[in-house]
C-alpha cells in the first residue's frame, strides 16, 4: 500500500477543480458529490441531549450498526438511521460512491440548521449553486460523528418506498479506515474510531496483495480488487478496475447507486448492445434521461459478474475525469457483502 500527497498530473487537475467547485454526479438516480469547502472541526467527544432513539456513543474500536435494505427495480440499497442535533432518526442512504454527504433541503429547514457558504455544483446536465448547512452534532446508527458542513440537495428515491432524507458518503465512511456492508445480516461495520478529516489531499493506490481486516470478513471472499482512493478535507472518491468487453475501466464503487453505469464514450467504443430501457436522471437542479446497454461479459478482480443492464451516462467534473463508470448495488448485492478499506486501498466482495 502506498499513501502519498497527490502530486502527479492527475492530482494537480483534481486540486485545481476542487479549489472552489463541488462536483455532483447522478448515477441512475443517485447523487455522487465531491465538495471543496473545509468544514469546521467539532470535537467527537461532545454530547447533546437526544430524543427518542437518538442516544449516541463515541467508539474506540470496531462497531456495528443496523441498516435497512430498500428495494428498487435493480436491487436493494442500504439505509442507516441518522440523528441530527438529537432529533430523528432519519433514513440516510449509505453511498460509498458519494464523495460528500448530503441532507435534503426539507430536513435542513425542519431542523433549522444554520447555513454555510453556497457551493457551485456540477450535475449531470447543468451547473447549479446550492447551499451547505452546518451540522454540529449527529450520529449514524448510534455512532457519534464529528460535526461538519453538509451539502443540501434533493436525494432521488430510485423507486424506494421510503425515500432517504440524506446521504452518508465516503467523506464520513473513510474516516473510519474501512467499512463492511453485509446485505445478508443487514449490518454496517466500521473498523475503528473516527479519525479527523485529512488536512490536505491524499492519494491511496491499493495493492493486489492487501489482506481484508479479519473483523470485517464474515464469509468466503468471492472477488477482490485494488482500490484507488482520493481524499480531500471534505470529500473522498473511490474507484476500482473492472473489465468490460476485454477492456479495463476505472469504476466508482457505489453502494448507493441502484444500477451500474458506463460513460457514453466507453459504451460507444465497446459497441455495447442497447437494452431498450430509458432511465431518468435527476438531482441538484439537473434532470435528464439515459439509455441502458447490455453489459456482455464483464468481470471484477478476474471474477465474472452477472450480466447487467449498464446505464450510459456522463460523469461530470475534472476531479472525476478518471472515472469511466460506476459499479453499483446491482453488482455488490449479488455477492452478499462488500468491504472497502480506504487506508489499504482495496475492496473485497464476500459471501457475507
Amino acid at each position: 500500500m502506498r499513501r502519498k500527497t497527490f502530486i502527479d498530473a492527475v492530482g494537480a487537475r483534481a486540486r485545481q477543480a476542487a479549489a472552489g467547485l463541488a462536483v455532483a454526479v447522478l448515477a441512475a438516480g443517485v447523487l455522487t458529490v465531491t465538495t471543496s469547502v473545509v468544514p469546521a472541526a467539532t470535537g467527537a467527544g461532545a454530547s447533546v441531549h437526544a430524543k427518542g432513539g437518538c442516544a449516541a456513543r463515541a467508539i474506540s474500536r470496531t462497531s456495528t450498526v443496523r441498516i435497512q435494505l430498500e428495494g428498487t427495480s435493480a436491487g436493494r440499497l442500504p439505509l442507516v438511521q441518522v440523528c441530527i442535533d438529537g432529533q430523528g432518526p432519519y433514513p440516510f442512504l449509505v453511498a460509498t460512491g458519494a464523495g460528500s454527504s448530503v441532507i435534503t433541503p426539507a430536513l435542513a429547514r425542519k431542523l433549522r440548521l444554520r447555513r454555510a457558504a453556497a457551493t457551485s455544483v456540477r450535475g449531470v446536465t447543468c451547473v447549479a449553486t446550492t447551499p451547505q448547512v452546518k451540522v454540529k452534532y449527529w450520529s449514524m446508527g448510534g455512532v457519534r460523528l464529528a460535526g461538519q458542513e453538509v451539502l443540501t440537495a434533493g436525494v432521488p428515491s430510485q423507486g424506494m418506498k421510503h425515500p432517504p432524507k440524506g446521504v452518508i458518503g465516503s467523506d464520513v465512511l473513510s474516516r473510519f479506515g474501512a467499512v463492511g456492508i453485509d446485505y445478508h445480516t443487514r449490518k454496517l461495520t466500521v473498523l475503528q474510531r473516527e479519525a479527523p478529516a485529512p488536512k490536505g489531499n491524499l492519494y491511496v493506490l491499493g495493492q493486489a496483495t492487501a489482506v481484508a481486516p479479519s473483523v470485517l470478513v464474515k464469509g468466503a471472499t468471492k472477488a477482490s480488487n485494488p482500490l484507488r482512493v482520493f481524499e480531500t478535507p471534505t470529500g473522498t472518491i473511490v474507484a476500482s478496475p473492472v473489465t468490460v468487453g476485454g477492456h479495463t475501466e476505472q469504476l466508482s464503487v457505489d453502494s448507493g447507486s441502484a444500477e451500474s453505469a458506463l460513460v457514453p464514450a466507453v459504451v460507444s467504443s465497446l459497441k455495447l448492445h442497447p437494452g431498450g430501457r430509458h432511465v431518468a436522471l435527476s438531482g441538484v437542479g439537473c434532470k435528464g434521461t439515459a439509455t441502458s446497454f447490455a453489459s456482455g461479459a464483464w468481470a471484477f478482480g478476474g471474477v465474472s459478474l452477472r450480466d447487467a443492464a449498464l446505464v450510459s451516462m456522463p460523469i461530470a467534473g475534472t476531479v472525476n475525469s478518471g472515472l469511466q463508470g460506476i459499479l453499483g448495488a446491482d453488482a455488490l448485492f449479488a455477492y452478499g457483502a462488500a468491504i472497502l478499506s480506504y487506508t489499504e486501498g482495496h475492496v473485497w466482495l464476500t459471501a457475507g
